[in-house]
């Protein structure tokens, strides 16, 4: 995604960007952190509906690093759709009273705290679309928990 074209009307780099990679490494760690993704969390991600939050959370994701780091100027990769994905599977899971996802949400969220504390560490490092997948996540996590939650009282009422 480069942030010029994209105000200049390209208006499908935020999602193609996700596709995206600098190079081999960049891409196969992103391979790895998708089947990472699905051996941690096989009730969130067992069929392939369970996979439709790729999609807002990767746009969220890109649109989060071009609206918060308007001097980094090109943006590819998949890591903030990652990020959206463990957050919104993790918190899944610590709704559900489940340890693991709790112990996730909380790395994630302290992960997220370093990077930001000290950002030289990680320089070159697109921390505003981890964020942008990261709250996505969250929020759609809460989503799908407050509708099943009102579906499951509607069903048990009288």
């Amino acid at each position: 995604m480069v942030t010029a074209q994209v105000y200049a009307g390209a208006w499908w780099q935020p999602l193609t960007a996700n596709l995206m990679h600098h190079d081999q490494a960049h891409l196969w760690f992103n391979v790895a952190g998708i089947w990472i993704a699905w051996l941690l969390f096989p009730a969130q991600l067992q069929r392939n509906q369970d996979w439709w939050v790729l999609l807002p959370v990767a746009i969220v994701s890109s649109l989060s690093q071009l609206w918060f780091a308007p001097g980094h100027e090109i943006y590819a990769g998949f890591s903030g759709a990652l990020y959206g994905l463990f957050a919104y599977a993790a918190l899944q899971d610590a709704l559900a009273k489940q340890w693991i996802g709790a112990a996730i949400v909380l790395g994630i969220l302290i992960k997220s705290l370093l990077d930001f504390s000290f950002p030289s560490l990680v320089e070159g490092i697109a921390l505003y679309a981890h964020s942008g997948g990261i709250v996505s996540g969250f929020v759609l996590a809460l989503v799908v928990f407050r509708c099943s939650q009102a579906k499951n009282s509607v069903q048990s009422a009288p």
